[in-house]
């Protein structure tokens, strides 16, 4: 049981600091497929069926500065994890 839960945590935390770069990929593949730019700086306008996803699109996009947070934050995770495993494996022996 403990070892399963280990590994979905070790599991989730990934996906968690990895989700920015989702939006930053959907956020791509929308405007990819709609035919719009993206712009950093101000919202295009992005007219899919009368829609306008513009907004939406920015707002994706805004999610790279989280990634900029997310992904040391895991990389320290992981170290900090290996470190306490391999503890535990040394004393369980």
């Amino acid at each position: 049981m403990v070892y399963r839960f280990r590994w979905f945590m070790m599991a989730f935390s990934m996906v968690l600091a990895l989700v920015p770069f989702g939006g930053i990929t959907a956020a791509a593949f929308i405007a990819l497929v709609a035919g719009c730019e993206i712009n950093d700086a101000a919202r295009d306008a992005c007219a899919v069926f009368g829609f306008d996803l513009g907004p939406l699109l920015s707002s994706l996009i805004a999610t790279a500065g989280l990634g900029k947070i997310t992904f040391p934050v895991l990389g320290a995770a992981l170290i900090v994890w290996a470190v306490v495993e391999s503890t535990a494996l040394l004393f369980r022996r």
